[in-house]
């Protein structure tokens, strides 16, 4: 987890109200939880010193953008004041309105595991006896229709600043997955995790916008290496299974349907089909740009096309974001293909995305069904 810049203590917090009769400040109440329920002067609203210390390490709430520590603090007390039938100062279907709010910002957590880190360790060790037959089995290999092969890559991660970082994860799955190198594209201030410090990168001061991050960087993946076979461009909340034979697997597979094309790693929820295997995506892609695999030619367009440019020129900075929009317009206009894998090769781990403010990765922005996990599953 990122430490903000101006990092909260008990002491600082804005939000933190002592209790009047409170031990040396032991207990205290939270006005944003106050402000949610109609009044904080209640005694249900008491927060201990160990939840502020832990609500301190997460990013700084609002009343409309909760963090996990809030959340379940909301989530405690909606449930109480609906159990009593309401209170005076909140109903039972406001109660009902705070336990909804609290649940959609509450993060995602798999079976088993304790948070997103625990999932990147342990497909790690889990995985390392997986065999290209294992990964074939689950997502079948297509019939070979284009003669051009991917040997040659080029990959890139594009990062900015997160409340809650899953860039050390993305960037170790990546690299365990095969690809040892992977440029980092930091787009404005942010620490990168010692881990992932050897790698090379490229910074962006000031911060640009994931949009114009995300064109620049493809751009200078081609213009280090242009005659690369594939550029992988990934966001930093993609996870692979951590195994090699993913690279092996996808050299097997790429490149789908009759030309080189764009290639999603990623499936999110909305775009899961009943049939494993690959499916040419058909429509406007909307879900998701964690994942993207573009052939040479397909870079070079998208590039040069004039929607790029358009895109990014549309007033008051509607055009810093909408990646995954611009790929499938792009792909609608010129007839490149878009294909996609059923079950997805990549899950979406942020908890807490740049682009949705308030949203997560749950629901279409995940992956309903994630190839690490059938694999584990299968062990």
């Amino acid at each position: 987890m990122e430490i903000p810049l101006n990092h909260r203590t008990p002491e600082t917090c804005p939000h933190r109200r002592h209790w009047p009769d409170s031990n040396h400040g032991a207990i205290a109440c939270c006005s944003i939880l106050g402000e949610l329920v109609g009044s904080d002067c209640l005694d249900r609203l008491q927060v201990g010193r160990d939840a502020c210390l832990a609500c301190c390490d997460s990013f700084e709430p609002t009343s409309k953008d909760l963090n996990p520590i809030i959340a379940s603090l909301l989530y405690a007390v909606a449930e109480g004041i609906i159990a009593e039938g309401g209170i005076e100062v909140c109903d039972v279907a406001r109660s009902k309105e705070l336990l909804q709010q609290a649940e959609r910002s509450l993060p995602i957590v798999a079976p088993g595991e304790d948070d997103i880190a625990d999932i990147a360790r342990s497909s790690a060790s889990q995985l390392k006896s997986i065999t290209l037959n294992d990964l074939g089995s689950l997502l079948p290999v297509p019939s070979r229709e284009c003669a051009t092969r991917v040997r040659r890559w080029s990959v890139g991660i594009t990062t900015s600043r997160r409340r809650i970082s899953t860039l050390e994860q993305c960037a170790q799955s990546v690299r365990r997955a095969g690809w040892e190198e992977p440029v980092l594209f930091i787009d404005g201030e942010m620490e990168i995790p010692k881990s992932q410090s050897d790698l090379p990168s490229c910074r962006r001061i000031p911060a640009l916008g994931a949009f114009p991050n995300y064109a620049l960087s493809l751009m200078e993946l081609f213009m280090r290496d242009p005659h690369a076979d594939a550029y992988m461009m990934l966001q930093d909340d993609a996870l692979f299974p951590e195994t090699s034979v993913v690279r092996q697997y996808l050299e097997d597979v790429l490149w789908l349907g009759k030309t080189p094309g764009i290639v999603s790693l990623y499936c999110s929820t909305e775009y899961q089909q009943q049939d494993a295997g690959w499916h040419r995506f058909n429509g406007p892609w909307v879900w998701g740009a964690v994942a993207f695999v573009f052939s040479n030619e397909a870079a070079r367009a998208w590039l040069t096309s004039p929607l790029v440019y358009n895109h990014r020129a549309m007033a008051n900075d509607q055009g810093l974001s909408k990646i995954d929009v611009m790929i499938g317009l792009f792909s609608q206009s010129t007839g490149v293909p878009i294909h996609y894998p059923s079950p997805s090769l990549v899950q979406h781990i942020g908890t807490i995305s740049t682009i949705w403010q308030f949203a997560r990765a749950v629901n279409a922005r995940k992956a309903g069904q994630f190839i690490g996990d059938l694999l584990r599953s299968d062990e």
